[in-house]
């Protein structure tokens, strides 16, 4: 095919769950990069000949013109619909970048958490933090645009998008409109935020996904809770749909012992199995939230810590991705994204379309009066535990 000539110029092993189950494209994956994988040789694949006459037969003698893009569109969307592969997809440009960028260790931006047009929080030592914004201003305008009708991902991308080193945001506080011009820095993607359960000794750890450098976060997290005299840990897995492989491989280190297996791939050639190859271990028990949206790389570490850590798992049911992707980039900028292996437990269980479930099975519930119920019992599991 036509687009098949750049093949091997990126190539990521990807393990992806449906973008409409969770919350969108750029979550839900386990990329690993690798530029080891060589492409054979096609101009001896009579197959393809034979794909190639008939595509030429078409152009030269069929009596209509023939928009020549779209039919040979139409045949790689037939060659992935005839796998039957719902992992098997076309992937546009922008959409792979946003894999890309969601999971990326650093974003340009100024550092605002919005919801709609509303500022929620800021991200620690940012330029919007020093700027004199408030939580709960109004954004009325972003460089002049007005903004008020458009969802949080668009003012995101607003603001991302912007090639300019300042940003100018006209916000609505009590009435007044107020100006602000705030410069655009590069500032870390923390996807990990911590803490220690009021009254007790208990570390609680939640991750937002598997971005590159979520082992020096988590990391970071648990010296600093280790510090301060934790015994035992909650790892809150909930809502999140997976990252890096790497990111997953390296975070269960940080737990795991030296020659504990964390995972393995299997395709066409075998199996490999990858195991902890570190010193670094912790010895406290743990306690892991997982939830239907839980997914690929977080099922991973889930499962990686269940085996071979003997960590209790507690919520409901995890998403169930198993299958492994490689992710090739095209050289119009688009990618195509197809099922290359399946990634199997340390037990040896493949949990695709199955999920994890959990040592315990409890309901979500959450008035805001307390702690949720999912919560709630893994800390008593804990304090059963005597801890």
């Amino acid at each position: 095919m036509i687009k098949s000539k750049g093949f091997g110029l990126v190539t990521v092993i990807v393990i992806m769950i449906i973008t409409s189950v969770v919350s969108g494209i750029t979550t839900g994956v386990i990329m690993l990069n690798n530029n080891d994988i060589k492409i054979s040789n096609l101009s001896d694949d009579k197959e393809l000949q034979e794909f190639i006459e008939v595509y030429e037969v078409l152009l030269s003698k069929y009596y209509d013109d023939i928009d020549k893009k779209a039919m040979l569109e139409a045949a790689e969307d037939g060659m992935m619909n005839f796998l039957g592969d719902k992992y098997t997809t076309y992937l546009q440009g922008s959409e792979y970048q946003e894999i890309l960028d969601e999971l990326s260790a650093t974003y340009e931006g100024i550092g605002i958490e919005i919801e709609n047009n509303i500022i929620k929080g800021f991200a620690e030592g940012s330029p919007a933090e020093k700027s004199g914004l408030l939580i709960g201003d109004i954004i009325n305008k972003v460089n002049n645009i007005n903004i008020e009708d458009m969802s949080s991902e668009q003012i995101s991308l607003l603001i991302k998008n912007d090639a300019s080193d300042y940003i100018d945001l006209e916000i609505l506080r009590n009435g007044v409109t107020l100006p602000f011009k705030i410069k655009k820095t590069k500032l870390t993607n923390k996807v990990v935020s911590y803490k220690i359960i009021d009254n007790s000794n208990i570390g609680y750890l939640f991750i937002k996904n598997f971005s590159e450098n979520l082992d020096d976060q988590v990391n970071d997290s648990l010296k600093e809770l280790e510090a301060k005299g934790i015994n035992s840990l909650i790892i809150d897995l909930r809502g999140n749909a997976g990252g890096y492989l790497q990111a997953a491989e390296k975070t269960a280190s940080l737990f795991l012992e030296e020659g504990k297996v964390i995972y393995s791939l299997k395709n066409s050639n075998g199996e490999v199995i990858h195991k902890d190859k570190t010193k670094e271990k912790r010895n406290y028990p743990i306690v892991i939230l997982i939830d239907n949206n839980t997914a690929s790389a977080a099922e991973i570490l889930a499962s990686a810590l269940k085996d071979s850590y003997n960590a209790i798992l507690v919520g409901s049911k995890s998403f169930g991705k198993g299958k492994v992707q490689e992710v090739v980039k095209l050289e119009n900028g688009d990618s195509v994204k197809t099922t290359s292996a399946k990634w199997y437990t340390p037990a040896g269980i493949c949990i695709d379309g199955v999920g994890i479930s959990p040592d315990y099975n409890v309901i979500y519930i959450n008035d805001g009066n307390y702690l949720d119920t999912q919560l709630e019992k893994a800390i008593n599991i804990l304090y059963q535990l005597g801890v």
